[in-house]
């Protein structure tokens, strides 16, 4: 129980995509088995956030209750039940679009190309949303990008930063302070709040990234923001 209001359900010590298909799989099962009193969840890397009315629950009613749906929860059958979704997403590497990119590639002994086909090599996952409408944090990532954050924060950086950190990729829909590293940004908004749905990436969905120009970059951004939607995305199961 974190305060009053608001409890975390943990489901392992340490992130792996097998421990956070089981906080997915969980979220999805509490929305399939409504609790009273029940506000809000978030699935997060390794636990799930339950927000709840205290008014209408109490406390320790409300904990009993969540701890009876633990017990009759079914990861492996949950999990195996789960589709995925599959995003691709244009970056504009470097530059002005991302001044820390050239510092990464010389701690690394590498070229700045080097650097770039090394982050978007691999799909990455989502693992949460959070700290800012439609924000994203995917991973993991080669050892070069096990990078600690900067030691100073940065004031404010533009919406569509694509920042790395930790062995893990962020990526922001509104402008936010960073204290990671930006490698780029991107024309994609993962939040629109005139849009239906306002999200569209959620935790469980898996992003494939390629490198785009300036001029790309542009002509994205000036388009219809639908047009970016609909060449992102590809289902899968």
């Amino acid at each position: 129980m974190v305060g009053e209001a608001l409890l975390i359900v943990e489901f392992g010590a340490k992130l792996s995509p097998d421990i956070n298909d089981i906080v997915i799989a969980f979220d999805h099962f509490l929305q399939d088995n409504p609790m009273r009193g029940l506000l809000e969840s978030a699935p997060m890397n390794k636990s799930v956030a339950l927000r709840f009315d205290p008014l209408q629950v109490p406390p320790q009613q409300f904990r009993d209750s969540v701890m009876e749906l633990v017990a009759a929860f079914d990861p492996a059958t949950s999990v195996a039940g789960m589709k995925k979704r599959r995003w691709r997403l244009p970056i504009c590497y470097g530059g002005e679009m991302g001044p820390d990119l050239a510092r990464i590639a010389d701690q690394a002994s590498m070229s700045e190309q080097e650097v770039i086909a090394a982050h978007h090599q691999l799909v990455q996952r989502v693992f949460m949303t959070g700290f800012a409408p439609g924000f994203l944090y995917t991973g993991m990532l080669p050892d070069m990008f096990k990078l600690p954050r900067l030691p100073e924060i940065k004031p404010m950086v533009s919406a569509g930063s694509v920042a790395v950190a930790i062995g893990q990729t962020v990526i922001s829909s509104t402008p936010n302070p960073t204290g990671w590293h930006v490698i780029g940004s991107t024309p994609f908004r993962n939040f629109d709040p005139d849009r239906d749905p306002p999200f569209l990436i959620g935790a469980g969905d898996e992003i494939a990234f390629f490198a785009i120009d300036q001029e790309q970059f542009k002509d994205l951004r000036q388009s219809a923001q639908k047009g970016v939607e609909e060449m992102t995305r590809e289902e899968v199961v």
